[in-house]
């Protein structure tokens, strides 16, 4: 009866160290969490920020025990999501079609999350106001989740006041 338990309970560690699973995180300029300084109230000039690297998005992943596919090489499918919130309140939330990446280190546009677009889309916005930001404390939460695989990348989340 010894025998038989122990034989079971090897197994089962067995399966759960053989378990599909990734771990990760995002981070921006190296850090999970990070103050922004904003020079305008302006979307369109944060996302000049980002797109001449004064925060550069970093998302890195590894697996373990992923199948590989037809080319034999091992790719995770991930949904990206952005939260934005004002004065504490969310304000804005979109999430991505699933997007197919390998194991690793890499830089990711601002485009793959969508708080630019939420953050000029909060008032109405004329030809003289375009992509203004209304006044308030910002946070930022940007999350990656695998689908199909165990697992967690760690959010990033940003904080700045206009």
């Amino acid at each position: 009866m010894r025998k038989i338990i122990l034989t079971a309970i090897v197994c089962c560690f067995t399966s759960i160290s053989f378990a599909q699973l990734v771990q990760g995180e995002l981070k921006i300029k190296e850090q999970s969490k990070l103050e922004l300084t904003v020079q305008s109230n302006k979307a369109v000039n944060l996302y000049a920020d980002f797109r001449e690297n004064k925060y550069p998005i970093q998302f890195a992943f590894t697996g373990n025990s992923i199948p590989v596919n037809s080319d034999k090489k091992v790719v995770v499918q991930f949904v990206f999501t952005t939260i934005v919130k004002r004065d504490g309140k969310v304000v804005g939330t979109t999430k991505r079609n699933p997007i197919p990446f390998f194991p690793g280190d890499m830089l990711m546009p601002v485009e793959t999350f969508d708080f630019i677009s939420i953050l000029s889309n909060l008032q109405n916005n004329s030809e003289v106001n375009n992509s203004e930001i209304p006044k308030g404390n910002y946070e930022i939460i940007l999350e990656a989740k695998a689908m199909g695989v165990k697992g967690e990348i760690n959010p990033v989340k940003l904080f700045f006041k206009v």
